[in-house]
């Protein structure tokens, strides 16, 4: 049954759409992540320049490390990250988080590295954090103050919801490829039905035709090339329902004017060898013997005619020759 038509196009129907449907998905999951990578990137950033510009006036002094981490406190409940701020030798003067805080130690970040170097397309990073096991954002930005850089703001942001939102936007989508897929098969199996349906009649028509059955038509339901196909099938059915008819009338005209030549001569075969006749009779008798004769050849000779100028046209021009009367003038001589 797979070597159907209808099943070949259903196939190909279900397996184009699922090629674009997993396609689309990839491209929309990939959008998706770029968009609110780039969107908590942007947050994070922004979170770090509002730290910077609290911050920047107490550097100029003795920082006040209580005061310092309060902001960071403040600004990263606020941006649900982590915020640190160290001076330029890259030591914690700050940490929004108080218990196990990193104040006081030198935070060796890459990040920040790059910020007091003012090298802001490198001061951020994704990393994956052993300790929580899920990925985490980093940005750092530098803290400058009538051009010197006094320090730098580091900020840190699981993006733990990110990838849950992933996965949630993941399994809508496979949902939503199922669906679809269901639904093309089923609308794909009633349009190839409409499609391969009429085919499947001209097939079934065919092969009655084949076993002999000339009175097949088929019903054209539509104006397309298929309607166009069933339309000249049935004309063609016409056509040789016509010309067997024709044929068997033909045969049956054919076989009754020989029978009449073969008949007088077998009549007269049997009365010269039955009956004694004298010479004029016998001489009779052989004279319309061979007038039969003549007949009879004549008449075979006409019809190998017919056969030899259906076959020329039949090959050369393939015109539709109505040789009825021909056939009929053949038979009455």
């Amino acid at each position: 049954m797979f070597s159907s038509i209808r099943t070949k196009l259903t196939t190909t129907y279900v397996v184009l759409l699922v090629v674009v449907m997993v396609s689309a998905s990839f491209f929309l999951l990939n959008l998706l992540k770029n968009y609110y990578f780039a969107y908590q990137h942007e947050n994070l950033v922004s979170a770090a320049k509002v730290v910077r510009d609290l911050v920047a006036p107490k550097l100029q002094a003795v920082p006040d490390v209580v005061d310092i981490s309060n902001q960071a406190e403040l600004v990263a409940r606020q941006s649900r990250s982590r915020i640190l701020i160290t001076d330029d030798r890259q030591r914690v003067l700050g940490d929004s988080v108080r218990v196990e805080g990193l104040v006081g130690t030198v935070l060796n970040r890459p990040e920040i590295t790059h910020a007091l170097l003012n090298q802001n397309d490198k001061s951020w990073s994704v990393q994956y954090s052993e300790a929580s096991g899920v990925l985490v954002l980093q940005v750092a930005v530098p803290i400058e103050v009538d051009g010197k850089i006094l320090g730098a703001v580091f900020v840190s942001s699981s993006l733990q919801e990110i990838d849950k939102m992933q996965k949630d936007i993941r399994n809508y989508l496979l949902l939503i490829t199922l669906l679809a897929i269901l639904a093309a098969g089923v609308i794909g199996r009633f349009l190839t039905n409409k499609i391969t349906g009429p085919i499947q009649s001209l097939s079934e028509a065919t092969e009655k035709m084949a076993k002999g059955d000339l009175s097949q038509r088929v019903p054209v339901r539509s104006r397309d090339e298929i309607g166009r196909l069933t339309k000249l099938f049935n004309e063609m059915a016409a056509q040789l329902q016509e010309n067997t008819r024709k044929l068997k009338e033909f045969v049956a005209d054919a076989s009754h004017e020989m029978r009449t030549p073969l008949t007088s001569l077998n009549i007269l075969v049997k009365s010269m060898r039955d009956f004694p006749l004298e010479p004029e009779e016998r001489e009779e008798f052989l004279d319309d013997i061979d007038q039969e004769l003549e007949r009879l050849i004549r008449l075979v000779e006409n019809l190998l005619d017919l056969t030899r100028l259906d076959k020329l046209a039949t090959e050369e021009t393939m015109t539709v020759a109505d040789v009825v009367p021909t056939i009929r003038q053949t038979l009455e001589m």
